[in-house]
């Protein structure tokens, strides 16, 4: 058996997986980048029960500080450690190593494409990436609302559901800004944004610019393909793209930039793609993006 790890700031997810399939699907609270070592609160989340593991793949979304550390205390679960990134695992689940860009988008944003070339797009973090994402999108909503709180703008449905949501908003900055899970806090506005896009042209107006970043990081990572490529293969896996507002202005923006995307669902989800990766005895494509310990 291997156990298969997909690990977002919102969820981690772990499943005991044989042969590259899911079997035991187990969900636990995500990442955060304010809450210490993340090697430690990898280990904690993952637990040290496990035994006689085949391959234990991590495809993380937050940048670990001791990887020789955590892959040590890992392989006396298991006899081979795999650690990488969410986007990689996205991909292997979404093409099986094959050709085409995969976007993960939910709390963060990051492309990856493989074809020619190997070419990764965004996923720099809430502090000066991620465009498009949920913390993104939540981030424009409290900032609208913020405008219309301060009378820098005309206070409107943003500024409204902000005060629904977490009361007084001059409180709010005490308790966001010493929160270790204020980003997925801040992620979790993005509903509200969705929701209220419907009727209130500011909220339309993120999530329309909202979908325009995510069309922008797709066509940067499909320069993986040469220029005379008539069809890219796209896949988009993450929760953020079920809201048909974003779905549809990042459908009409990509076509747009990249006339030849062909959009199609993936054919597995993150944890899928961890799985299939700690099945194979190569990572193939994915060889140099991925750390990998034996015994």
């Amino acid at each position: 058996m291997d156990l298969a790890i997909d690990g977002g700031q919102t969820g981690l997810r772990l499943a005991l997986s044989s042969r590259g399939r899911v079997q035991e699907i187990r969900e636990v609270p995500g990442l955060s980048y304010a809450e210490g070592s993340p090697a430690d609160a990898v280990l904690e989340r993952v637990g040290t029960d496990w035994r006689g593991l085949g391959t234990i793949c991590l495809g993380l979304t937050t940048i670990l500080d001791a990887q020789d550390a955590l892959a040590d205390r890992l392989l006396a679960m298991a006899d081979r450690v795999l650690i990488t990134t969410d986007v990689v695992t996205s991909h292997a689940g979404a093409f099986g190593g094959g050709r085409g860009v995969v976007l993960a988008a939910g709390t963060g944003a990051i492309a990856l494409g493989v074809a020619d070339t190997i070419r990764q797009v965004d996923g720099w973090g809430y502090l000066y990436g991620d465009a498009g994402s949920g913390f993104w999108i939540g981030r424009q909503g409290l900032d609208a609302a913020y405008r219309g709180f301060d009378g820098r703008a005309a206070a409107g449905a943003l500024t409204e559901r902000a005060e629904e949501v977490w009361g007084d908003l001059a409180e709010l900055p005490g308790l966001l800004y010493l929160s270790p899970d204020a980003v997925s806090r801040i992620a979790r506005f993005a509903v509200h944004v969705f929701e209220l896009a419907e009727h209130d042209a500011t909220a339309r107006a993120i999530v329309s610019a909202a979908g325009r970043e995510l069309a922008c990081t797709v066509t940067a990572a499909a320069r993986c393909f040469a220029e005379d490529e008539r069809v890219v293969p796209v896949a988009c896996t993450g929760r953020l793209l079920r809201d048909p507002g974003l779905r549809a202005a990042f459908a009409t923006e990509l076509a747009a930039r990249l006339p030849g995307a062909r959009l199609q669902p993936p054919a597995g989800d993150s944890l899928a793609g961890a799985a299939l990766l700690a099945a194979a005895d190569d990572p193939g494509v994915y060889d140099s993006m991925i750390r990998t310990v034996t015994r």
